[in-house]
């Protein structure tokens, strides 16, 4: 009777776990903060890892928005920070503040000032919202969002594709909001959603494209491995882009029960819930394991201190395509906070790989494509 009760329990957990990773979550928000005091050119707010770290991140709270920039002082239990924007009232005080990778909030013109267009790709499940900010070049760069997030992800990184030139479409897929629901309400890791992507190459090669940018982050960096492996449209890519990439979904959950205190055998009820809820196809879902339709020029970024997606995912995906991945292990880095840490030197990073990949002008420096 025990043992009964014990798989229950076991089955049980695997099937909750496992809604996390397939169940939409609009609402989540990271860890509230304490905004303890704040003027017009500084906050001061409680001390975390997270308020501590170096560089530019957002501050959500309940009807605002600001922009925050590096650390000043880190005195006890507070740290002082540049204050950048701020959109609405911040009274000291605010006990629910929150974190925002995404640094930015509305669209590209509100948050930035670059000029785009609402559009809608044609998916098989229906019309997908994206953001389409216009260039010159006839290479376009596609940026697609990890797991619940919003096009506001490749906005960090809009100003610069902007320089360069690049069309940039920021895309929306199935289960975001504004987009189609999936027949069954879940996501799917990227087995599913990359048509979307597919959908996306497929606009922006109507609209003009020659070549194509991919960029992903966290899912959306399986979303863009799984296109290139499936896609009849994958030729058409020049590079890729990926930061904090989910490449290995096994060992994506496996780290996960590990950060709770559990061993990593213990996420086999959860793949288990997974593959019943979904009918996972796990060697699929691992990059690793698909390396030789990889063969792209690749960016790959990744946070030494990610407590989402292992580090030894992207490590062991770029020591096995050396001759295409150029790899950035960066320090003090969050999940996708490799920009937020030190904008300037990733920016700086991504337009020399940009460049010295032909992918602004000149001939595709790939020769398995040509």
């Amino acid at each position: 009777m025990v043992i009964v009760v014990i798989l229950i329990a076991i089955v049980a957990a695997g099937w909750s776990f496992s809604s996390d990773v397939l169940v939409p979550n609009y609402s989540a928000w990271s860890d509230p903060i304490e905004v303890k005091a704040v003027d017009s050119h500084q906050i001061v707010l409680g001390k975390t890892t997270d308020t501590a770290r170096p560089g530019i991140y957002g501050l959500d709270w309940e009807g605002g928005h600001a922009v925050l920039g590096p650390v000043v002082s880190v005195n006890g239990d507070s740290v002082t920070r540049r204050l950048r924007e701020v959109s609405g009232y911040l009274p000291p005080g605010v006990e629910d503040a929150h974190l925002d990778t995404n640094v930015y909030t509305g669209d590209p013109r509100r948050a930035l000032g670059l000029p785009y267009r609402n559009v809608e790709v044609k998916g098989e499940l229906g019309p997908m919202p994206a953001w389409q900010i216009p260039g010159t070049s006839q290479t376009w760069a596609i940026v697609v969002h990890g797991i619940n997030d919003t096009p506001q992800v490749g906005l960090r990184i809009a100003p610069e594709l902007h320089r360069l030139g690049l069309p940039a479409l920021l895309i929306t897929y199935r289960e975001d909001q504004g987009a189609p629901e999936s027949p069954d309400g879940f996501h799917h890791m990227g087995l599913t959603e990359w048509k979307d992507l597919e959908a996306a190459a497929e606009y922006a090669l109507d609209h003009g494209a020659k070549r194509l940018v991919l960029i992903g982050y966290s899912m959306g960096g399986s979303l863009v491995t799984q296109f290139l492996e499936h896609s009849q449209l994958a030729p058409r890519a020049a590079a890729i882009v990926l930061d904090a990439p989910a490449l290995n979904w096994k060992a994506i959950l496996e780290f996960n029960a590990e950060e709770m205190g559990f061993p990593g055998f213990s996420a086999l009820p959860v793949e288990w819930g997974i593959g019943a809820r979904i009918d996972a196809d796990w060697n699929s879902l691992d990059a690793i394991q698909h390396t030789v339709e990889l063969h792209y020029p690749t960016l790959l970024f990744h946070g030494k201190e990610d407590q989402v997606v292992p580090i030894k995912t992207s490590e062991e995906f770029a020591a096995k395509l050396p001759k295409w991945v150029t790899f950035y292990a960066v320090p003090k880095a969050d999940h996708t906070q490799s920009w937020n840490v030190d904008p300037p030197l990733y920016d700086r990073r991504l337009r020399r790989f940009l460049l010295q990949n032909g992918t602004i002008s000149g001939p595709a420096k790939n020769p398995a494509r040509r």
